[in-house]
């Protein structure tokens, strides 16, 4: 389904130029400057779910934008497109990985372990947003596990990076739950409504639509070069009583050593090219295209490969009959590394010492000498000889007919299905590098499918009556989804050059298998009243059936989601009537709408089995649906028919949210793939969002030279915690040290969610009269040994006063949820230059950078450090920013505290584009209808303080609880890319 125009009956300067969209269409002002269209009396229709309405009908909360709007954005995926386009949307990158999956928050975090991520709608196939597959197998297609004490890291890749972004209409987000409602189970995080092209009858047209593009890292880190790294090893030495180096002994002397920054990170080139065929003719329109993208990543071995086909075709067959089929096919080719983990290549990119070589004098790759206590690999052989690649197929495809049954009633019949086969590979080569060795090449082989097929039936009946129209909608919807899944191990390869599962040691494999499924089905009306364009009401309700529940416990499995919205015209009332050139419209809303969540994995009211027929789950036949009430004021107006301004005012409510209960690994053996109860799922709490969004537009008559238009955007949401079942510690942890877990997020009730916790500091010990009047620090005497306490440590805050500091003292030390974010777009046109600057900010939010206390830990030897590590603490240096080295990478002054904790604000001007058209009249000796040359440069430049390569840090794999906190993320790149539109 496609974006409608519709003609206004009270214009009058009309001309008999008509357009066509999907069968229908307007009548539109026939003057025409350059490509576009200019219009008068026409009305834009927004998608509002399974039908559409004119935008200034529209009762709910509802964000819309065209393909102009995100033409030019440089991103790889659709979702990334929506950043900053849209109030109420949050939209955060957790990986400027190619191909990695973006987060999306529609007015705030709903769930803390359930799903989070929007349902897409994309011409009419339901897709999650999920990353993660938590409703499904809960399995990751690219590595062992979403956890952040694995070793997998980050790896969640975008559920529709398959998507061309070039292919796309229109992108409608429904917001409030009056508008989401009629989605029912699947629509409590908000609803994203992508439609995709469809041919205009007229002519047929042949685009073609090219770009070529060179990327970068914004900024470095300041590390130690050779020079510096040998003095500080020697000072570090000293006070650690070890052996000092000779080939330290004159650091003068030496060059700068290995910058392993400039060597994992390269320019990356990429090229896009689309090329498109539509039109429509005696009824039939049709719209064909095929794209191939290629980019290569900013971190060597790198890169995503995507191709894509699409037909779109829709028939008037009868004049009661249409019928149309979208169909399409992409195939992604993905090489990954690994990032936000301790043991990811960034992190061992900037603690591996300068004084390694890359390669030795034989061309092997160097390692560590022996001896030293080091964990860090190569960071360049791990890029290039370990292969870490993952193949998706996806189709996405549907058919519907569409039936006139009588004047008003109409009948639409739609099927649709989608499917994804993964290939993942992971294998890692045998090497003997001396102090570094794995004797036995490692093969991971994972191959994944699933496919989801829906079924609608719709019955639409419009009647009007004088002044009062209605409209009713019954429908039917059925979803049946089905997933499995292998993962085969092997070990001992003859050679690394030639690897598959059947030249591995066959006393080494090791398959394990899964499969399962999950069904949805649903009832649904609505219905639409206006009378005299002045007052209207929308109301909806939804019956769900899901699988997920336990059938035999009665009113678990079935769950009903009811919702309302009003809205008053004033600009339509006739005492309005002597404002109407100055205030077009007018008009308040108001909704309230229920919505469930049921994404949870399956069969969890029961107890399911292992592979070694054992109980794999503890069940809990009294599991039913996340219920979510929200609550939405709006107002909407118009001035001059030029500035527009929405408002809107919302709260709601998660209740009996979807949560496993976190039992102990004494009490259940772990999880059930080595033998455990995986614990049980329970409805355990709520959690509270509310907030404020507005968004403002102006655009000016456009003269015969000169337009503007402008867009701000604004979002403030803030959620809480409000009750959690039995008190439970809701604590995330991640990696560090060594594969240590450090707890690092804790969510308490009536605090935001996931806030860092961990200590409050004073500064550091600089006399011993503050070193004696303090409070005993983790039960240490004082002294100089290792786990003592002296001058120059860091002074840690007694929070609950007893006088001691221990681990009862840790408390909430940042905030990671943004208090507002805001998008301004700029968009200018001069004759036939066009102008757009995007601008995107997020302010009043915290982050852990993990990576910076990686970097000035100086808790080791052998692992290099940021150049501000050298200024600690001595009986010299007592005015020193840093506490004093102490040689143990557990000591108590790298405990997760504020020092690591710093402001997230940012204002990135996002993006840059200058475009030049030639005019029609240049272009008809050539036979062409357009050609536009542009320029475009994405993140340009952001204006923050802080310290790690990009205050975009992002959900850990989509983790409500792990948001914001820097272990090592891929660095989101500066795109400067050059391209051309043509049509013929």
């Amino acid at each position: 389904m496609k974006s409608f125009l519709y003609f206004n009956p009270k214009s009058t300067s009309l001309k008999t130029a008509v357009v066509f969209l999907l069968g229908s269409f307007a009548f539109m002002d026939g003057q025409t400057t350059g490509d576009s269209i200019r219009t008068q009396g026409i009305e834009e229709v927004v998608m509002i779910g399974y039908g559409t309405q004119k935008k200034k009908d529209v009762n709910s909360a509802i964000s819309s934008i065209k393909s102009g709007d995100i033409a030019d954005l440089k991103q790889m995926n659709v979702d990334q497109m929506l950043q900053g386009k849209m109030s109420g949307v949050m939209v955060t990158n957790g990986s400027g990985q190619p191909g990695a999956a973006a987060s999306i928050r529609v007015r705030g975090t709903t769930s803390l372990n359930g799903v989070n991520e929007p349902l897409y709608i994309i011409d009419g196939v339901p897709i999650s947003g999920d990353a993660s597959g938590r409703a499904t197998s809960g399995r990751p297609i690219a590595g062992n596990d979403f956890s952040s004490t694995g070793g997998s890291g980050n790896n969640a890749v975008s559920p529709i990076s398959f998507l061309n972004p070039n292919d796309i209409e229109s992108v409608d987000v429904l917001k409030d739950a009056s508008a989401v409602a009629i989605y029912g189970a699947r629509g409590a995080n908000g609803v994203i409504i992508i439609t995709t092209k469809t041919g205009k009858r007229g002519e047929g047209r042949i685009s073609y639509d090219g770009s070529t593009n060179i990327t970068q890292i914004p900024t470095f880190l300041e590390l130690m070069n050779l020079q510096q790294y040998a003095a500080h090893q020697n000072a570090l030495g000293a006070l650690f009583n070890t052996e000092p180096r000779a080939e330290f002994a004159h650091p003068e002397l030496l060059g700068k050593g290995t910058d392993w920054q400039r060597e994992i990170f390269q320019l990356g080139y990429g090229q896009n090219h689309q090329l498109g065929f539509s039109g429509g003719k005696e009824g039939v329109n049709y719209y064909i295209s095929g794209n191939y993208m290629d980019q290569s990543g900013n971190i060597i071995g790198t890169g995503m490969k995507r191709y894509t086909f699409r037909v779109n075709v829709d028939a008037k067959v009868k004049s009661w009959l249409k019928v149309g089929t979208n169909i399409s096919t992409g195939i992604t080719n993905e090489r990954f590394t690994i990032n936000q983990s301790f043991g990811g290549l960034i992190t061992n990119t900037l603690l591996q010492a300068p004084d390694l070589p890359i390669r030795n004098l034989d061309g092997t790759y160097a390692a560590p000498p022996a001896g030293q206590n080091v964990n860090y690999f190569n960071p360049v052989a791990e890029a290039l000889e370990r292969d870490n690649s993952l193949v998706r197929k996806n189709f996405l495809g549907g058919l519907f007919a569409e039936v006139n049954l009588a004047r008003g009633l109409k009948y639409r019949a739609e099927i649709s299905a989608n499917t994804e086969f993964s290939e993942h590979t992971d294998f890692t080569p045998s090497y003997d590098r001396g102090s570094q060795v794995n004797l036995t090449a490692d093969l991971i082989e994972r191959r994944q499918n699933w496919y989801s097929t829906n079924i609608q039936n719709l019955l639409t009946y419009d009647l009007s009556l004088g002044q009062h129209k209605f409209t009713l909608l019954a429908g039917q919807e059925a979803n049946d989804s089905h997933w499995e899944g292998i993962v085969a191990e092997a070990h001992g390869f003859k050679t690394n050059d030639i690897y598959n599962l059947s030249m591995s040691d066959p006393e080494s494999r090791t398959v394990t298998g899964y499969k399962g499924s999950g069904a949805l089905y649903s009832l649904f009306s609505r219905l639409i009243y206006d009378f005299d364009s002045r007052y209207s009401l929308t109301a909806s309700i939804r019956r769900d059936q899901s699988s997920k529940f336990d059938p035999a416990v009665k009113g678990k499995q079935v769950g009903y989601f009811p919702s309302v919205a009003v809205s008053w015209k004033l600009s339509s009332e006739p005492f309005f009537e002597p404002l109407a050139e100055v205030v077009t419209l007018l008009k308040l809303r108001a909704g309230y709408g229920e919505t469930g969540n049921q994404q949870i994995p399956g069969g969890r009211f029961a107890s399911n089995l292992t592979q070694y027929f054992l109980p794999a789950n503890i069940p809990n036949p009294e599991l039913t649906w996340e219920h979510m009430k929200q609550t939405d004021i709006g107002l909407d107006l118009a001035l001059y028919r030029r500035l527009n301004f929405t408002v809107d005012f919302y709260k709601k409510l998660s209740d009996n949210f979807l949560f496993q209960y976190p039992l102990p690994d004494y009490l259940t053996g772990g999880p059930s793939w080595i033998g455990g109860l995986d614990s049980p799922y329970y409805n355990m709490g709520q959690v509270e969002n509310k907030g404020v969004e507005f968004t403002l537009n102006y655009h000016n008559d456009k003269s015969n030279t000169f337009a503007w238009d402008t867009t701000l955007t604004f979002s403030h949401n803030q959620n809480k915690l409000l009750d959690i079942l039995n008190g439970i510690t809701l604590t995330e942890q991640a990696n560090m040290n060594g594969y240590q877990p450090y707890v690092v997020s804790n969510t308490l009730v009536g605090q935001p969610i996931g806030t860092y916790w961990g200590f409050k500091t004073a500064g550091i010990f600089r006399t011993l009269e503050e070193l004696t009047a303090a409070p005993v620090q983790f039960g240490q005497s004082i002294g100089t040994a290792p786990g003592q306490t002296y001058l120059g440590d860091v002074r840690y805050v007694d929070i609950n006063g007893d006088g001691k500091i221990d681990d009862g003292d840790r408390t909430i030390i940042g905030d990671p949820n943004p208090k507002f974010n805001i998008g301004l777009t700029n968009n200018f046109s001069y004759k036939n230059f066009d102008l757009s600057v995007f601008l995107y900010g997020v302010f009043g939010n915290d982050l852990m950078n993990l990576t910076h206390r990686n970097g000035i830990q100086n808790a080791m030897l052998y692992q290099n450090q940021f150049v501000e590590a050298m200024d600690y603490w001595t009986p010299d240096n007592t005015d020193a920013a840093l506490p004093r080295p102490i040689n143990s990478s557990s000591n108590r002054n790298i405990e997760i505290s504020d020092r690591f904790i710093e402001k997230g604000d940012y204002l990135r001007i996002q993006n840059v584009t200058l475009g030049y058209t030639f005019s029609p009249e240049a272009l008809e000796a050539i036979r062409m209808k357009k050609i536009r040359l542009y320029g475009t440069v994405q993140n340009l430049h952001t204006f923050t303080d802080y310290k790690g390569y990009d205050p975009e840090i992002g959900l850990f794999n989509q983790n409500p609880l792990l948001n914001g906190i820097d272990n090592g993320r891929y660095p989101t790149p500066r795109t400067f890319a050059l391209g051309v539109n043509l049509e013929f």
